[in-house]
């Protein structure tokens, strides 16, 4: 399936609010939520996880996306959302034009993100973005921030997730990242003899 093919299956689904699903090549079992939005380059996803709930929001790499079909019993599953009180979340003002747009909107929304390249996946807070590079601050699975910023290519970043249950626990529970921790300057030692 071209990239055309799957952006015009996307649109039709976006357009009839329909429940879809697709794989990820980089990853095992099925993506399922709402499409409600659609880039040149990513999907936005209002995702709904497996105990049937919303979980936040998913950008996804369209030529990264594989068996897009419509998601079975969908009838169910709305009306269990609908019966277990969940409402479908706003979509954030996420700009889908680019994975640079995409991050900062998202960072400047989000206390924390989740970043994903074909082998990692991080979750922090945006420091800042330049030359093709985003700066993450981790936060790790204890809600405790890494000291300082890390590097991570903004071209191998193939998903970013934002307001899920699991980012928002560890942002509430780590609270906001601390200033990074500067290094003591170099103390040039001269010869003392």
């Amino acid at each position: 399936m071209t990239t055309t093919d799957v952006r015009g299956q996307l649109a039709d689904a976006m357009q009839a609010r329909r429940l879809t699903r697709f794989h990820r090549r980089f990853e095992d079992g099925w993506v399922r939520g709402y499409v409600v939005g659609i880039g040149p380059e990513f999907l936005m996803l209002c995702e709904v996880s497996d105990h049937l709930r919303f979980n936040g929001f998913g950008c996804y790499r369209l030529d990264g996306v594989k068996n897009l079909q419509p998601a079975p019993y969908p009838e169910f599953v709305e009306a269990a959302l609908e019966k277990l009180g969940q409402v479908q979340p706003e979509t954030p003002a996420v700009a889908l034009n680019s994975i640079d747009d995409i991050v900062t909107t998202a960072g400047n929304l989000f206390p924390v993100i989740t970043v994903y390249s074909e082998a990692e996946v991080h979750i922090g807070a945006v420091a800042s973005l330049e030359g093709g590079v985003i700066w993450l601050r981790d936060i790790g699975p204890d809600a405790a921030w890494d000291p300082q910023p890390s590097a991570r290519r903004l071209d191998d970043l193939t998903r970013v997730d934002f307001g899920g249950a699991y980012e928002t626990a560890l942002a509430l529970v780590g609270g906001p990242p601390p200033a990074p921790v500067e290094a003591p300057p170099l103390r040039l030692v001269s010869d003392n003899g």
